[in-house]
């Protein structure tokens, strides 16, 4: 169960993390990328979903993960959804950016959390 707990504050911080900077500032993560601003709003929208959905409900879900099974179930839905998304977007790259390695760790760190998140599943 420690690990359970541990996968699930891994995703809720790490998800926390880069939402707010996708939601607050879109604009300071596409100039990093060297990416252009055309999209910006879809950045923002996966900020929002990603502090809402997999950062406050993994750490909601991290106070009992027996008890809040279905919660842990749409984190999980969520992060593999979006890591096979992220996936398939890297792998086409259909992306403006010039800095590859910003779209290529966050992508390792989201297959690493959804993978943990698949593994430790109570």
């Amino acid at each position: 169960m420690i690990w359970t707990i541990r996968a699930l504050k891994i995703c809720g911080w790490s998800s926390v993390l880069m939402g707010l900077i996708f939601f607050i500032n879109p604009y300071l993560y596409a100039e990093l990328e060297g990416a252009n601003f055309e999209n910006i709003a879809w950045l923002r929208n996966l900020g929002a979903a990603l502090i809402s959905v997999n950062g406050i409900g993994a750490l909601l879900a991290s106070s009992n993960p027996l008890k809040e099974k279905k919660l842990y179930d749409v984190v999980l839905l969520a992060s593999c959804l979006e890591t096979i998304a992220l996936s398939w977007s890297t792998y086409s790259w259909e992306f403006s950016a010039t800095v590859p390695w910003l779209i290529i760790v966050p992508l390792l760190m989201a297959a690493l959390v959804s993978i943990f998140l698949l593994v430790f599943r109570p």
